[in-house]
């Protein structure tokens, strides 16, 4: 892969983000999943518009990330020290989790992704359509599915 469009990609986010360094760690990261996609064989037609749109979905994801990351933040917060659980409400929260993390662990890959974008990262069903490349009515099928997963269920 040729690098020519290095500068011209650090410069522009570099002047959305503020920060140069930030801007090439963009970059980078753009770079290697283009790398990758490429390795997989993959036709890149054209490579700057590529790169560009993948850094792009970077800074987006990278700020969806601290968003929730705040909302947590904000939440616990707001937790006062008479709403603190037990040890024993800890313990059945961390059973819960476990039991949920395995559930996760044994979906398909998609379902799972899927899952985690909409009900945790809190992406709408469109949002994730479009970060995903699938269809809103394939995200609704996959989080239905998930949530009969997550409940022991089987989806109908």
């Amino acid at each position: 892969m040729q690098v020519h469009f290095y500068a011209e990609l650090v410069n522009f986010f570099a002047r959305s983000l503020n920060d140069r360094d930030a801007a090439r760690d963009v970059v980078q990261e753009s770079y290697a999943r283009v790398l990758r996609l490429q390795a997989r064989s993959a036709v890149v037609n054209d490579l700057r518009a590529l790169l560009f749109r993948t850094g792009k979905n970077i800074v987006i994801d990278d700020a969806r990330r601290r968003k929730a990351e705040t909302a947590v933040l904000e939440t616990l917060s707001l937790v006062q020290l008479d709403d603190v659980p037990s040890a024993q409400q800890e313990v059945e929260a961390r059973q819960q989790l476990d039991r949920l993390l395995a559930r996760l662990n044994v979906m398909p890959r998609k379902r799972r992704e899927v899952f985690v974008l909409v009900r945790v990262y809190g992406f709408s069903h469109a949002e994730t359509a479009e970060h995903m490349e699938i269809s809103e009515t394939a995200v609704e099928k996959h989080v239905v599915r998930a949530v009969c997963d997550c409940m022991g269920l089987q989806a109908v």
